[in-house]
């Protein structure tokens, strides 16, 4: 690889693997949703969060199948933000731009107050704010080095998560052909049924599981902001892209029915994670210990990642611009990495103790409830800006990488989002997140006008 292939025009160097790319896919997919935020799920909906699961992964293939079809179509763009900016325009994309960067900090937040909560686990009298703050001050250490370092990191993480799922989906699966018991007793497809049934929770609270399980999912692009630092990005991220109904199945689905085998959903903790009470629950010795362990390293591999994907993005919306603000974060260090961008963006998810201070043990599931609903509105926007670049683009000028059933597909994904931003706006618990998450879009929108006058003056 020559030195002009190595290094994009914006200065970014090529230096994540196929290896890296496939397992940030991964990870970016088994966060703290999974390990923490699916009790809060099965709480909500019983037993039924499995369909949940399966059909909010279902429109997120396809959303990332739209992407997919952006990012190919040129793979000089820093982030899906380039591609709103070109085909919606510069104001949205500079709305959008802030509140995905934004949304990537809040998301960071939401990981660091549950390390407070996973290490309480060992600690009890361990202050919460503490363990994140430290990780973030890790972390961001290890970011300003390269991201190669920051690929190996995810790398490690990646692996653990994934083997560890596996390794509880294997053993859950033996406890059933063996007839095993637990403290809650027998494994078996029966916990499904015997407590009121598959729709346990009935129509409301079969919606209201939507919320936590599409924050699970938040982090499935991520593969898409590597694109300007793959080595192959032709190759990787359409295998990565491809790969998702696999995970989706494995390390969602499968791992979920096997926690409602081991546990009746009513017994399943909203405190701790799930996947903790589970293996405890087996009697084998320090397996709590251990998947406690395991869902720390997920926790920390996924703010590590959301700081990866905030400085980048805070670069690729200041990139080019004029103004002292611009200047500032718009441009990368001697290392080709968004130093500014980094350091700031890991400042803002430092403050996530405030957070806690103010709402108290409500506070994760405030943070995550804010999170899905910024990311609802930009998932829509990108749905757009796919529609948009179809329309703009003669078909002999398509990429081989082509979004399925479109134009019908997108504008299916479309409503799916709408309906989902209606019900966060029906349901009591999360309508102030969502109408939180389009003040700030309001917000921008009128920054953008002022900054739109004050350039034309």
């Amino acid at each position: 690889m020559t030195e002009k292939d190595s290094q994009t025009n914006s200065g970014y160097k090529r230096t994540l693997s196929n290896a890296h790319i496939q397992l940030i896919a991964l990870g970016g997919t088994i966060g703290t949703g999974l390990f923490l935020g699916v009790g809060d799920s099965i709480h909500r909906a019983g037993p039924s969060v499995i369909l949940i699961y399966i059909i909010v992964g279902i429109f997120l293939f396809l959303l990332m199948r739209a992407l997919g079809e952006l990012i190919m179509s040129d793979l000089s763009k820093h982030t899906y933000i380039d591609f709103i900016e070109k085909y919606l325009g510069k104001n949205i994309g500079f709305i959008t731009g802030y509140l995905y960067w934004i949304s990537w900090i809040t998301l960071g937040m939401a990981e660091t107050t549950a390390l407070g909560i996973y290490f309480q686990y060992w600690f009890p009298s361990l202050k919460p704010w503490i363990p994140g703050l430290v990780t973030i001050v890790v972390l961001l250490i290890i970011n300003l080095i390269s991201a190669r370092v920051f690929g190996n990191l995810e790398f490690s993480f990646a692996i653990i998560k994934i083997v560890t799922i596996l390794a509880f989906v294997v053993l859950i699966i033996y406890l059933l052909l063996t007839g095993g018991k637990t403290s809650f007793g027998p494994v078996a497809f029966a916990n499904l049924e015997d407590h009121g049934g598959f729709f346990a929770r009935g129509s409301k609270g079969f919606l209201q599981g939507f919320q936590m399980v599409i924050f699970s999912f938040i982090g499935v692009e991520l593969i898409g902001l590597t694109a300007a630092e793959a080595q192959n990005p032709k190759v990787t991220l359409r295998n990565a892209i491809n790969q998702l109904p696999i995970r989706i199945i494995l390390f969602y689905v499968l791992a979920i029915l096997a926690i409602l085998l081991v546990i009746p959903w009513s017994k399943v903790s909203t405190n701790s994670s799930p996947f903790v009470q589970a293996l405890g629950a087996t009697g084998i010795r320090s397996a709590s210990s251990i998947i406690n362990f395991v869902v720390i390293s997920a926790a920390v591999s996924s703010t590590n990642s959301f700081l990866y994907s905030a400085g980048r993005l805070l670069f690729s919306v200041t990139f080019n611009e004029k103004g002292k603000w611009n200047q500032t974060f718009g441009h990368l260090s001697h290392r080709q990495l968004p130093q500014n961008g980094l350091i700031l963006s890991a400042i803002l998810m430092g403050l996530a103790p405030l957070i806690t201070l103010v709402i108290g043990d409500q506070a994760f599931n405030f943070i995550s409830s804010t999170s899905t609903s910024m990311f609802l509105i930009i998932w829509c926007l990108m749905v757009l800006t796919h529609i948009s670049y179809r329309h703009h683009t003669p078909t002999d000028q398509l990429n081989d990488f082509k979004m399925p059933g479109f134009p019908y597909l997108d504008y299916l994904i479309l409503t799916f989002f709408i309906l989902m931003i209606i019900l966060l706006l029906i349901l009591p618990s999360y309508r102030i997140p969502m109408i939180a998450a389009m003040l700030i879009f309001l917000i921008l929108y009128v920054i953008s006008k002022i900054w739109d006058k004050e350039k034309a003056e």
